[in-house]
Formats: structure tokens, C-alpha cells, sequence
């Protein structure tokens, strides 16, 4: 274990005085923590959505509101039938609502409305399905026009990330990544300048085992990672 401990103890000697490898050290993780933490993001925002209303009730507005409200649609305007603004790649979906929105859901009755999802990107095309999904749902829900014959009512309560603020799952998941990529990396690198300076030939004449090398110089490096 002294022999561990004297490695690292050198190690990290060693890394103090080389400039370029203690750049390394400092800026490979920066990169990566903003890269992940920033640039990355899982969900889909600011999707193009057309929407044509026949009906132009008071409560087909406040659907199409509801719709746009969850700040992952944005209106786009196109000329002729809502296709037109898929073929022309303005819009992602469109929703189509019939003239008889109004009156046939205070009367109770099922009405269809349509959505045309853009299918190029399957990913995509299932977020856009589900989103516009749970809207609907939570929209005759907030107007009491859910029918009151379901036997079994389902509430889901997140208690992770409530706001499901994408940072708080990657970023823990990016030191878990720092930790396992760099200090190899340095190691590897620490290595590979002591076979250029010549000074890994002391490691040869000593008595210091392989495992002993690789543990002491992993040691010093996990140390710098955390």
C-alpha cells in the first residue's frame, strides 16, 4: 500500500509541473459539462404546428390555446389545406377541427378531430402524438367534460424532478462520465510521456510491481477527476 500511495504521491508531482496535461485535465470536462449540460436535450420544443378551426366556438379556441400553452408547439401560418404546410416542411402536425367541435362535446357525444403528424422522424412523430394526447386530455378535464362513467381514475405524481427539468438527469449522469472517461484518459497520457522522456526506465530498475503502477497512477488521477 506505501508503495501505492508513494506512486500516486509522484503522480500528481508529475502532473502539477506539466502545463499541457493539467490543461487537459481542466478543460476535456468543462467542454463536456457544458456540452451535456446545454447543448443536449432529450425533449422536443418548439414544434412548427398548423391548426385549422372550422368550428371557431369559445371552446375550440381555448383548446387551440390549451394546445399552444404547453410551450412545445408554435403557430405557423400556410395557404390552402393544412397538408400544405407538412409537404412544404413548415409544420410538423397539423390539428383539424370540425365544425361541430362545440355542440357535439357539450352534448356529450364523441367527436373527431384530426391530427396530421409528420412521420419522417419516428421519435418525433411519437411525441407529438403523445403531447397532443395528454393536451387533450387535460383540457376536458379542466372543463369538467370528461365522461363521469370511468369506474377507475388515474392520477401520476412525479416525485424526481417534478418540473422534469432535463439538467437534473443528465448532468449527474455527465460526472458518472467524467469519472469513468478522463482519469484513464490522464493515466494513459501520463504514460505515454514518461516513454518519451525516457523516465519510465526508473519504473524498469525499480521494484514496483505492474499492478502497483497502475493502481498508484489511477489513484492520482481519480483524485484530479474528483
Amino acid at each position: 500500500m506505501k508503495r501505492i500511495l508513494s506512486q500516486c504521491k509522484k503522480e500528481l508531482a508529475q502532473f502539477q509541473r506539466d502545463r499541457l496535461t493539467l490543461a487537459l485535465a481542466f478543460f476535456l470536462p468543462f467542454v463536456t459539462l457544458l456540452i451535456f449540460g446545454f447543448a443536449i436535450r432529450l425533449e422536443a420544443k418548439d414544434i412548427p404546428l398548423a391548426v385549422q378551426d372550422f368550428d371557431r366556438s369559445n371552446l375550440s379556441q381555448q383548446y387551440i390555446e390549451r394546445l399552444f400553452a404547453t410551450n412545445q408547439f408554435t403557430p405557423v401560418s400556410w395557404q390552402g389545406k393544412p397538408e400544405a404546410a407538412l409537404d412544404d416542411n413548415r409544420a410538423r402536425a397539423a390539428v383539424i377541427i370540425p365544425p361541430d367541435f362545440d355542440r357535439q362535446v357539450k352534448a356529450g357525444k364523441s367527436v373527431d378531430v384530426q391530427v396530421l403528424v409528420d412521420g419522417t422522424d419516428a421519435n418525433n412523430a411519437r411525441i407529438i402524438k403523445n403531447s397532443i394526447k395528454a393536451t387533450t386530455q387535460s383540457f376536458l378535464q379542466s372543463e369538467n367534460l370528461m365522461p363521469d362513467t370511468m369506474p377507475i381514475e388515474t392520477e401520476t405524481r412525479i416525485w424526481f424532478n417534478p418540473g422534469r427539468k432535463e439538467s437534473l438527469y443528465i448532468v449527474p449522469g455527465v460526472y458518472a462520465v467524467v469519472l469513468w472517461i478522463f482519469p484513464s484518459l490522464l493515466s494513459a497520457i501520463a504514460m505515454v510521456r514518461e516513454k518519451e522522456k525516457g523516465t519510465i526506465l526508473q519504473v524498469y530498475a525499480s521494484d514496483l510491481s505492474a499492478a502497483e503502477l497502475i493502481l498508484g497512477k489511477a489513484l492520482a488521477y481519480v483524485a484530479v477527476g474528483l
